[in-house]
């Protein structure tokens, strides 16, 4: 399979798993009161750092972010806020990972655990106080005019979830490690199967949307 291909079905995959995780887990967040932002964005840091670790395409990380935001589309009502949350930290993670590549002259290497977990964790707080004025000043949303409201997701969730980015950031390396090791030797019914896994996943994540429609 040429290297193009892999990256558009690994986007598919990766970014269709996020969004059922931000579908799944986000719907049972909502429903208990349980506050699901730091959670949904360290699955969402364990994707891209998976994804950026296999390939470091540029953009990639980025267009998997606005794959996992096409299923909360799909949702009734269309909340923005939601869905610019997710693009707003893809493309946070896309021009921190670009930038560290850069300077490091390698892509997000999976044997340099530690460097990308604090990279994650500071681009999980920077994601979180920039959609916070986001929300507020461009999107208008009333919610965030509330000023303990806006200061409790900036500065009480977002250092909450820069800590959680760092577990999330080590499962994606690791995983990540796990997958070079295991391509080189697979066959060509494995890479058949991999193609039906990612479209798979796309599939259930807009059955999923869908569903919790009604």
């Amino acid at each position: 399979m040429d290297s193009r291909r892999l990256v558009v079905l690994s986007v598919l995959l990766f970014g269709s798993l996020w969004g059922l995780v931000e579908l799944g887990i986000g719907e049972f967040a909502y429903l208990n009161d349980v506050p699901r932002a730091p959670i949904l964005t360290a699955f969402g840091v364990l994707f891209m750092v998976l994804a950026r670790a296999v390939w470091s395409a540029p953009g990639s990380t980025l267009a998997l972010a606005a794959v996992a935001s096409v299923y909360k589309v799909l949702q009734h009502p269309v909340w923005g806020c939601k869905l610019a949350a997710v693009v707003l930290v893809g493309a946070v993670f896309e021009i921190g990972f670009t930038l560290y590549e850069r300077r490091a002259s390698t892509r997000t290497s999976p044997a340099r655990v530690w460097p990308v977990a604090a990279l994650s964790a500071t681009l999980t707080f920077v994601s979180f106080v920039l959609f916070g004025y986001f929300a507020k000043y461009v999107l208008l949303n009333p919610y965030w005019t509330a000023p303990e409201k806006l200061l409790d997701y900036q500065f009480v969730q977002g250092p909450i979830a820069a800590l959680l980015a760092v577990p999330a950031a080590w499962a994606g390396v690791a995983a990540a490690r796990r997958l070079l090791e295991a391509v080189p030797s697979w066959s060509r019914a494995s890479w058949v199967a991999y193609r039906m896994v990612a479209v798979g996943s796309g599939v259930a994540g807009v059955a999923a949307a869908i569903a919790l429609r009604y």
